[in-house]
C-alpha cells in the first residue's frame, strides 16, 4: 500500500467518526473496506484525487441524511428534546462575553491614555479563549456564546479602519481578512489539541437535538447591535448603557438555566425586548438633531410606532427561527 493510499485511509477512518455511533458500528467498516479497495486500484495521484475529492462532495449530504433518519426513523421519538440547565459556574461563563463587550463599550465612552481598539482585542482574546476551552470540552452549551461573539467580531472588524493604532509595532488601518486569522489559529489549536473530530460532531449533535443553541449564537449579534451605542452623546450615556449590558446578560443567565424549549425562548426575547426599552427611553431623552445640527422636525407618531414594530419583527425573526425550525421539525416526527 502506497504512502498515499495509506494518508487517504486515515482521513477517510477520522471522517467516519462524524457519523452515528450505531451507523458506524453497522457499517463503518464495510466502508473502510470498500474505500481502500476502489482508490488502491486507481491507482494514479489523479485519479485518487479526483475519487478522494467526490467523496467529500457528497460527505455533508450523506451525514445530514444519517442524522435524519437517526432521529425520526426507527426508535421511541419524544415530543420534547432533552434539554439540561446548565450549573451556575457554566452559567456565568456563558453570560461572560455578554458582560464583557457591555463593559469594553463603556470604557470605550470615556477618555483614557490608549486606543479603544486594545479594549475591543482584549474582549476578541477572550471570546476566542473561550471557545477554545469550549471546544476542548465537548461544546457544552455555555461554548455557544463564545463562538458567537467570535464570528460577530471577526465579520465587524473585517471592515475596520483604525487610525493610529498600532500592535507589536506594527501599524495597522484597514483590518480586513486579519480578524479572521486569530479565529482559524484557534481552530488549528483545538484540533490538534484534541486531535479528535468528535468535538464538531458533538456541536453539530447539539444543534441538531437542540435548536435553541442557534438562537442564543444569533442572540450575540442582537447584543452586538444594542450595546455599541455608537454616535450617542447621552449625557447620562453610560447608565443607559449599563442598563442594557446587564439585561442582555440577564436573558442569557435565564437562558442558560432553563430546561424547557418555551423557557429558554422567552428569555431571549425578554432580553431582547429590554434591549429595545432601554434604547429608545434613550434615544428619546437626548436631542441629537440640536447635537448634530440637524432640522429640527419630528417624525409622526404613527410612523415612530411603524419603526418600531418593523425593527422588532425583523429581530424577531432573526432571534426565533431556529427554535421554530426545531419545533416544526418535532411536529413532524411519526407518532409513536
Amino acid at each position: 500500500m502506497s504512502r498515499l493510499v495509506r494518508l487517504a485511509v486515515g482521513i477517510y477512518r477520522v471522517l467516519l467518526n462524524l457519523y452515528p455511533a450505531d451507523f458506524r458500528t453497522e457499517f463503518g467498516a464495510e466502508m473502510q473496506a470498500v474505500f481502500e479497495q476502489a482508490i488502491t486500484n486507481r491507482g494514479g495521484f489523479g485519479a485518487i484525487a479526483a475519487y478522494c475529492l467526490r467523496e467529500l462532495r457528497d460527505l455533508p449530504a450523506s451525514l445530514l441524511q444519517n442524522y435524519w433518519f437517526s432521529q425520526i426513523g426507527e426508535g421511541t421519538m419524544t415530543t420534547q428534546p432533552v434539554l439540561t440547565k446548565s450549573s451556575k459556574w457554566e452559567t456565568f461563563l456563558g453570560m461572560l462575553p455578554f458582560l464583557a463587550f457591555g463593559l469594553a463599550s463603556m470604557l470605550g465612552k470615556v477618555p483614557r491614555p490608549f486606543h479603544d481598539g486594545y479594549l475591543f482585542l482584549g474582549f476578541y482574546l477572550l471570546a476566542l479563549g473561550g471557545l477554545l476551552v469550549g471546544w476542548v470540552r465537548g461544546f457544552p452549551l455555555w461554548t455557544i456564546s463564545y463562538l458567537g461573539w467570535s464570528l460577530v467580531f471577526a465579520w465587524w472588524w473585517s471592515d475596520m479602519h483604525t487610525y493610529g493604532f498600532s500592535i507589536f509595532g506594527l501599524s495597522i488601518l484597514d483590518w480586513g481578512w486579519i480578524t479572521w486569522r486569530p479565529l482559524a489559529v484557534t481552530a488549528i489549536i483545538a484540533l490538534l489539541w484534541t486531535r479528535s473530530l468528535q468535538p464538531i460532531k458533538a456541536f453539530f449533535t447539539g444543534i441538531w437535538q437542540d435548536w435553541t443553541r442557534l438562537s442564543l449564537a444569533l442572540y450575540t449579534f442582537l447584543a452586538f447591535v444594542w450595546l455599541l451605542y455608537d454616535e450617542n452623546h447621552h449625557p447620562y450615556l453610560l447608565l443607559f448603557m449599563l442598563a442594557s449590558t446587564l439585561s442582555v446578560s440577564a436573558g442569557v443567565w435565564f437562558f442558560l438555566s432553563s430546561d424547557r424549549v418555551s423557557g429558554r425562548v422567552f428569555s431571549l426575547l425578554a432580553g431582547f425586548v429590554s434591549l429595545m426599552i432601554i434604547g429608545g427611553i434613550c434615544e428619546a431623552t437626548w436631542d441629537y438633531r440640536a447635537y448634530y445640527s440637524f432640522p429640527n422636525v419630528p417624525d409622526p407618531w404613527y410612523l415612530t410606532i411603524w419603526r418600531g414594530v418593523m425593527i422588532f419583527s425583523f429581530y424577531a425573526v432573526i432571534l426565533l427561527w431556529p427554535a421554530l425550525l426545531g419545533w416544526l421539525r418535532r411536529r413532524s416526527r411519526p407518532a409513536t
